[in-house]
């Protein structure tokens, strides 16, 4: 009796560590594809009358200029290169760091899960 209990609880506990664990796969994959048309490029920062602006080209190879209001405490040279993430139809939204920078952990959690979801099975099957 108490084994067909325990087998009764590795089932469960399998199957509640795989539907998560792909439910988060799902997830990070439906934030991905959320943040299809954000693009990562190069930026040249510009220092006009005081001013920041940053300046890189689209994937429809025209420049495109933005303010930077709030430039990091030792702003970058004039000249250098800054890493943007634009969206490719509205290049006005923009940003210094990915939109999808925490996706890694949603999709590291789904894959540890489904990965302990089947090795539950196996160990116990």
């Amino acid at each position: 009796m108490t084994e067909l209990s325990e087998m009764a609880r590795t089932g469960v506990v399998s199957a509640a560590c795989l539907t998560a664990g792909w439910a988060l796969l799902v997830a990070a994959l439906l934030v991905r594809c959320l943040y299809a048309w954000w693009v990562r490029t190069s930026a040249v920062h510009l220092v006009e009358d005081g001013r920041h602006r940053l300046r890189w080209h689209t994937t429809r190879y025209e420049i495109h200029e933005e303010p930077w209001p709030h430039p990091p405490s030792p702003a970058p040279e004039a000249g250098a290169e800054v890493t943007v993430y634009y969206h490719a139809r509205h290049p006005w939204r923009w940003a210094l760091v990915a939109p999808y920078r925490w996706l890694w952990l949603l999709t590291a959690s789904g894959a540890v899960l489904v990965g302990a979801g089947l090795l539950i099975r196996l160990v116990r099957g």
